[in-house]
């Protein structure tokens, strides 16, 4: 199982894991007016499930691994 978050994680830092996901929610959150104005579908109920599927894809891991091995990458 530590073998696969290893390959999740990408040996990425947690700096990393941050910045990147900071970018992933900032993509959503440009798509989010996309889908309302120019789709006009409306998306809001979807984003708390899709934020907190983001937060926990970069950080869940890292975290895992930081307690079972003492280092997060």
């Amino acid at each position: 199982m530590l073998q696969k978050l290893q390959e999740i994680n990408h040996d990425r830092t947690p700096l990393a894991n941050a910045g990147v996901c900071f970018c992933v929610i900032a993509m959503l959150g440009l798509g989010n007016p996309f889908c309302r104005f120019v789709l006009h579908t409306d998306m809001s109920y979807l984003m708390p499930w899709l934020l907190a599927g983001v937060v926990s894809y970069f950080f869940l891991p890292s975290l895992i691994l930081w307690i079972a091995r003492g280092k997060s990458s």
